[in-house]
């Protein structure tokens, strides 16, 4: 399955993967604040409202994300958004659109906030992403729950190497401790039942097909170890 840019027409109750990058791979996302303003736009660029919820932040200095999330909650709902991480170049999104087209609307807003406030605090102008994000349709349930597993292993490029894109991953234990310490993905929701994270919603697609938790993690340390040829379909970075 190749990637495109992002052209496609985004149906509703459609499941797609979404990579962004950022311009010459910059790595923006090591600094922790920007990391946390993503995941607050995750949260607050999801709604038809988001606009309002984001000057409302701007222009009161005592604002909590809590009362923007209230004023962006008035809107329409854009997109699911099932799992995600935050990388230190680029974020990848495994997304439901909820409405037509809210997958490219919630993204530029994402990238735009992100921008913003990344350009304030450096005194500079201009975008920080690559012009046009990447996306696959996840068309097969197959895909979809590979792909959860591929997004949060992620981390592991940075944590340990990429042996685990070869399935080769050494000292599961270890890692899963160096993947849960890391805050900027959902996996501590995937792996934890009482873990509540406000940006994910419409995850039960992917866990209702498991028993428990504990099967999902025994999925994705079987997945990192052994051998598949999933993953060259699922890889856009």
């Amino acid at each position: 399955m190749s990637f495109i840019l992002n052209h496609m027409k985004f149906a509703s109750n459609e499941y797609y993967h979404i990579y962004s990058r950022t311009i010459l791979n910059l790595p923006e996302f090591k600094n922790s604040r920007n990391c946390q303003r993503l995941a607050q736009a995750f949260l607050l660029a999801n709604y038809t409202k988001s606009t309002e919820a984001f000057q409302y932040l701007r222009n009161h200095e005592k604002a909590t994300l809590q009362e923007a999330l209230e004023i962006a909650q008035k809107g329409k709902k854009l997109v699911d958004i099932l799992c995600y991480v935050i990388m230190p170049d680029h974020y990848h999104l495994l997304l439901k659109a909820v409405e037509d087209n809210g997958v490219s609307e919630f993204i530029r807003k994402c990238n735009i906030s992100i921008a913003k406030y990344i350009n304030i605090s450096k005194e500079k102008r201009g975008p920080i992403f690559e012009s046009r994000f990447k996306s696959k349709h996840a068309i097969t349930n197959e895909y979809l729950i590979h792909l959860s597993l591929y997004i949060h292993l992620n981390p592991l490029d940075f944590i340990a190497d990429k042996a685990w894109r070869n399935h080769e991953l050494k000292n599961w234990l270890a890692q899963k401790k160096q993947l849960l310490k890391y805050p900027w993905s959902s996996l501590n929701f995937y792996l934890n039942q009482n873990e509540n994270n406000p940006i994910i919603s419409g995850s039960e697609i992917i866990l209702d097909q498991f028993k428990n938790r504990k099967e999902y993690e025994t999925f994705l340390r079987e997945w990192s170890e052994e051998s598949s040829n999933l993953i060259n379909d699922i890889a856009i970075d």
